[in-house]
């Protein structure tokens, strides 16, 4: 596997089952910053310190991959969220481990928990997650359901800069070696929940256009990506 530091964090460029492997040996938690989110490295330090105790980060972002390409001279191939957990789904040694799902409304929890079931796992529990302070999360009555139904896998799909800090205080409050997969909305690209997108449309770099047309009102957030430019042309990367 390929190793690139960015800003500290370590960027995996690796397949799909040797970052498996990797989390069920070590543990911990995968992330997959979107452009938008990963331009607050440098202004939001509770996530920034998520994103370097990450057990794997991956180049969810294909801009990011553009630009590292563009200015550093750099060639990463983009394995978003969408085929990870794409993936995922389709993992027959996955099937029988237990599932948490943290879900941000009763509607996702609603839908995601069928989506797993009609993908044949067979060990799923659903928790809706309260209303995060964001430079301080915590939650009692998550770590409580954890202790209790000791999940293998937790599938975090809340929203980027929540869910990597919310992977790190599951992993440093449980004595469980469970995995967290942050993928944050890339659930609903299945669900139907937002704008369904399909390999081609992933391979183009194109699921923010699709995402937009869904839902214009994120443009502003796909604008923000923008300001990963500079923070990209002044970084000194570096490959283990």
């Amino acid at each position: 596997m390929k190793v690139f530091q960015f800003y500290g964090v370590n960027f995996y460029e690796a397949n799909y089952s040797l970052i498996i492997k990797l989390l069920i040996k070590k543990g911990g938690y995968v992330v997959m910053p979107a452009a938008s989110a990963l331009v607050n490295i440098k202004s939001n330090s509770v996530y920034y310190n998520a994103l370097k105790k990450s057990t794997v980060a991956i180049f969810d972002s294909g801009f990011f991959c553009i630009l590292l390409l563009v200015f550093k001279f750099l060639k990463f191939e983009k394995f978003s969220g969408y085929k990870f957990l794409k993936l995922f789904f389709n993992d027959k040694n996955l099937k029988n481990r237990r599932i948490l799902s943290l879900d941000p409304t009763a509607k996702d929890s609603k839908l995601n928990n069928s989506y797993l079931k009609f993908n044949k796992f067979k060990f799923i529990r659903n928790y809706i997650c309260p209303i995060y302070e964001r430079n301080n999360i915590k939650d009692k009555h998550l770590l409580i359901l954890i202790n209790k139904y000791k999940p293998h896998i937790i599938l975090i799909n809340i929203a980027g800069g929540l869910q990597e800090p919310l992977a790190l205080y599951i992993k440093n409050n449980s004595n469980n070696k469970l995995i967290s997969i942050c993928s944050g909305a890339a659930i609903s690209f299945f669900t139907g929940s937002q704008a369904k997108i399909n390999d081609l449309i992933d391979n183009m770099y194109l699921g923010w256009l699709f995402r937009i047309l869904h839902n214009p009102k994120i443009i502003m957030r796909v604008l923000k990506s923008f300001n990963l430019i500079p923070l990209v042309y002044f970084s000194k990367p570096k490959i283990m």
